[in-house]
């Protein structure tokens, strides 16, 4: 008895659906997430062309991921990781005397600016004021990914209100630049606008904090 052969063997195109697994599918699918949020943005980009980008089936996006929400977030994640975060509040990459917040925004300034997931991003963040969806992933990405994960990096106490400081000058920065574009913040080189507000981030994270 001969064996059954493959499509791939016949000339026959491969089949398209669940023919991945594990971490190897997950990757695929963060992977094809964030091209069609790149795209489209979060409201255009649809559960069905992610999973036809990635060549699975949609059960399989809704399976490792839950809804189009939480597959934005776990993206949102997975890029937050490999931009250095959080890890950057530990790194030994700033020089003595150097400005940790500034190596911060600099980091958060040059994602936005030159990554794949940055105009998603900043298409979330446009959306916040008049899209239910997009506020609820924003919060749960900010209570997920920054206060609870960065809170136990720092030292003393308040840490909370600390990193909660943090995230709203960047959210501001972040509108200013990239939504309002009001000048000069929009056309101010990274690495200037970085130094100018990098150390009110130190203070908020390592210095004294009035009324607190």
């Amino acid at each position: 008895m001969t064996a059954p052969r493959n499509a791939a063997e016949d000339g026959a195109p491969a089949r398209r659906g669940r023919r991945v697994a594990g971490e190897s599918g997950r990757a695929q699918i963060l992977a094809a997430a964030t091209t069609q949020f790149h795209e489209h943005g979060y409201q255009g980009a649809t559960i069905r062309a992610i999973a036809a980008e990635a060549g699975v089936d949609t059960k399989l996006v809704h399976y490792y991921f839950g809804t189009k929400g939480e597959l934005f977030t776990a993206m949102l994640a997975a890029a937050f990781e490999s931009w250095g975060f959080p890890t950057l509040l530990t790194s030994d990459s700033v020089p003595p005397g150097g400005s940790l917040g500034t190596a911060y925004l600099r980091t958060v300034l040059t994602a936005l600016e030159e990554s794949e997931m940055g105009p998603a991003f900043i298409g979330l963040v446009r959306n916040l004021g008049t899209h239910e969806e997009s506020r609820r992933i924003f919060l749960n990405f900010i209570s997920r990914e920054l206060i609870t994960r960065l809170t136990p990096l720092l030292p003393g106490e308040q840490t909370e209100l600390r990193v909660t400081l943090v995230g709203s000058h960047l959210l501001g920065t972040v509108i200013a630049r990239y939504v309002l574009r009001v000048p000069p913040l929009a056309d101010l080189p990274r690495d200037e606008l970085a130094a100018a507000i990098g150390p009110t981030l130190d203070r908020y994270l390592f210095g004294e904090i009035a009324g607190s």
